[in-house]
């Protein structure tokens, strides 16, 4: 289930976003992550909720690491490495493939307003897969790529900040693609000294010359879905906080329906 890996991507770097603001010269963030995903019923090619047959369902459990260390006080560092398990059950046969899913490296380059309380993000990132697709279900298209972003970081209000974001990213060792354009939404506020609640919307368009769309969602490479989330964090240190989160797909085509949650930590160090 190709598009529904995609969503589990696109989840894991989506923690980053809790505020982009700069990590500081010399100083790192890193973010631990575990998610657990499972779906049973998909958006066909007009929208239309399927459910899958007898029982069958996905099922990823991830285990990342999100790393953000400052070279500059504008200029960042960043790299995401997921280490996927997976567990599909397809008329009737249940397949399993663990393995180190696609990574993303790169830079982040932050433009201050001149209150410092506001920031432009520029990102440009190299993606590449550390598996080959011989054997189903997939970890992702096996391709390399790339991504560009850009957001926008500021405070509304008192104790409380919104990032919008666009990304378009290009899968580049085959000539249907796909490409993608994803937006990111998210919204925080904090309730006390110590207590933090965000909530995001994002989606993502991939669009290729293969339009065939398949039971078996593993080679769909156009389609498109929007999720939601929501997550709770408590300052319990300097230097940690961690979170809870949990999600769910409002709306696609040809493409998985998947709810589940996340636990993160966010350390920032020293």
């Amino acid at each position: 289930m190709r598009s529904i890996l995609l969503f589990c991507s696109l989840l894991l770097c989506s923690t980053q976003l809790l505020a982009d603001w700069p990590i500081g010269k010399h100083r790192t963030t890193l973010i631990p992550t575990y998610t657990y995903f499972r779906s049973t019923k998909y958006y066909d090619s007009t929208g239309k909720v399927i459910s899958f047959y007898n029982g069958d369902r996905f099922v990823s459990n991830t285990f990342s690491v999100y790393l953000a260390h400052g070279l500059t006080r504008r200029l960042d560092f960043i790299a995401n490495v997921p280490l996927t398990f997976v567990s599909s059950s397809f008329s009737g046969k249940t397949s399993t493939r663990s393995g180190i899913a696609d990574c993303m490296a790169g830079i982040a380059y932050h433009f201050p307003f001149k209150d410092l309380k506001s920031f432009v993000t520029t990102k440009a990132l190299f993606i590449f897969a550390p598996y080959q697709n011989t054997v189903e279900p997939y970890l992702g298209y096996g391709s390399k790529g790339f991504q560009l972003a850009a957001n926008y970081s500021f405070n509304p209000a008192p104790n409380t900040f919104l990032v919008t974001e666009a990304t378009y990213t290009r899968y580049l060792d085959d000539a249907t693609g796909p490409e993608q354009f994803g937006y990111n939404i998210t919204a925080g506020t904090t309730f006390s000294d110590y207590d933090y609640l965000t909530l995001a919307i994002s989606g993502i368009t991939s669009k290729s010359t293969d339009k065939s769309f398949y039971s078996n969602l593993t080679s769909i490479k156009d389609f498109n879905y929007g999720k939601i989330s929501l997550a709770y964090g408590r300052k319990i240190s300097r230097i940690a906080t961690p979170y809870i989160q949990g999600f769910y797909t409002f709306y696609g085509k040809n493409a998985g329906i998947g709810v589940g949650f996340s636990a993160f930590v966010i350390f920032k160090l020293p």
